[in-house]
C-alpha cells in the first residue's frame, strides 16, 4: 500500500513537472514570440534575422517576385527576395499593441495582431524548425 502511494506521488510529480516545463517552453518557442522577433528584426533592419523568421514558401515567392521585378528593371530592383524584404517597411512600421493567439494546431498558428493604429489583422505562422511567419502574396 505504501509503495502504491509512493508510485502515485511520483507519477503526480512527473505530471506536474511536465506541465510546468511545457509552460516554460511555450514562452520561448511560441508563435507570439516568433512574430514579435520578426517585427523587431524588421524594425532594426536586420535582414538576416527577419529572413530567417519567414516561412520557406514566403521566401520562395519573395525571391520569385524580386527576380521578376529585376528582369523588368535591371540594375534598379535587387534580384533577391532577401534584399527586397525590408525596402521601406521598417520606416512604415508601427509599434505592436497586442499579439493574441487565435488558433493553433501542431503545424500552424493564427495570431491577431494590433498595431498602434488600432486595426487588428490576422497573421499566419507555420512550424518549420520553429515558428515562421507566412506572408500572403498580394
Amino acid at each position: 500500500m505504501i509503495r502504491s502511494m509512493s508510485r502515485h506521488r511520483a507519477v503526480a510529480a512527473l505530471a506536474l513537472a511536465a506541465v510546468l516545463a511545457a509552460g516554460c517552453a511555450r514562452g520561448e518557442g511560441s508563435p507570439e514570440t516568433a512574430y514579435r522577433a520578426f517585427v523587431r528584426a524588421v524594425g532594426e533592419r536586420d535582414v538576416e534575422r527577419a529572413w530567417g523568421l519567414l516561412s520557406t514558401d514566403t521566401r520562395a515567392w519573395l525571391d520569385e517576385r524580386a527576380r521578376s521585378a529585376a528582369a523588368r528593371a535591371p540594375g534598379i530592383v535587387p534580384a533577391s527576395g532577401k534584399q527586397l524584404l525590408l525596402g521601406d517597411a521598417a520606416l512604415a512600421g508601427r509599434p505592436l499593441t497586442a499579439v493574441v493567439l487565435r488558433r493553433e494546431s501542431r503545424d500552424r498558428a493564427v495570431l491577431q495582431v494590433t498595431e498602434e493604429d488600432g486595426r487588428p489583422q490576422e497573421v499566419e505562422l507555420v512550424r518549420e524548425q520553429g515558428w515562421r511567419v507566412r506572408l500572403s502574396p498580394p
